[in-house]
């Protein structure tokens, strides 16, 4: 039997899918899906961000210069993600692919939140990395640097073999499922890059998405009681080994942006 947050997903999905066929999408609906999935994702890194703004500037539009830093870095994540998933169709989780996200994303300093390391851009850690949670949540210790590439390549034909099988009437193939798997081993367990892994990550859950006849879209983090429970469900994922907590987060919250993108007019 489906879960009920996977049943509502396909329903959300569904309607989604009948109001807006995917041949008619204009370049300019096609457009507001990339910008709001752009702010979701960089919401969750850099908390200065703000809705209206953010989407002004990704529209050509003014905006304050005081938050000209990182609205450039989010324009950076827009340009790599419509990159991606305009090529959609040829993309392959690969290797070489996944550094190559992460040289285009990376490759200026300002995109950096920690030291520029210009010898990583689009390269592997080899340095340790910490996942900084404190106060609220232990720290986290990722897979050692120097079984990284290891630790990819073994999970490579994982994650692919589950987007290559989607089956949406059943909970362990649902495309959410495989999302969420691959969410908490590339980020929560692998952590490959010693900067942007979020981005990366959720950049390619965005192409997945779009291959398996989905739009691109993210849970609406617009807060940091958002982003607050989007990493609790992560911490729930870690203390109970297991996806669930994870899958039931993205599932209701993407259902809820298709649910709004369908009542809206466009």
């Amino acid at each position: 039997m489906l879960s009920d947050y996977l049943k509502r997903f396909n329903k959300a999905l569904h309607d989604f899918q009948v109001k807006f066929p995917r041949p008619k999408w204009s370049e300019e609906f096609k457009r507001n899906l990339v910008n709001d999935f752009t702010f979701f994702s960089s919401r969750v890194e850099d908390a200065k961000l703000q809705y209206g703004d953010t989407i002004k500037y990704l529209n050509d539009q003014l905006v304050r210069a005081s938050k000209l830093q990182s609205l450039i870095e989010v324009a950076n994540h827009k340009d790599v993600l419509s990159s991606v998933i305009d090529r959609y169709d040829s993309f392959s989780l690969t290797t070489q692919s996944i550094k190559d996200i992460h040289r285009d994303l990376m490759s200026v300093e300002m995109a950096w939140e920690v030291d520029f390391k210009p010898h990583l851009v689009g390269e592997f850690r080899n340095i340790p990395t910490i996942g900084f949670r404190e106060p609220v949540f232990p720290n986290k210790e990722y897979v050692p640097h120097y079984n990284v590439e290891m630790a990819i390549e073994s999970h490579l034909s994982l994650f692919n073999n589950k987007f290559e099988n989607i089956n949406n009437e059943k909970d362990e193939s649902h495309l959410i499922t495989a999302l969420s798997y691959f969410h908490n081993i590339f980020l929560n367990k692998i952590h490959p890059f010693a900067d942007g892994n979020g981005r990366v990550g959720r950049i390619i859950m965005g192409t997945m998405l779009m291959k398996n006849d989905c739009p691109p879209i993210f849970v609406m983090i617009t807060s940091d009681e958002d982003r607050h429970k989007y990493i609790s469900a992560i911490i729930d994922c870690e203390k109970q080994n297991s996806d669930l907590p994870l899958i039931e987060f993205l599932a209701n919250g993407m259902s809820e942006y298709l649910e709004a993108k369908t009542k809206s007019s466009n």
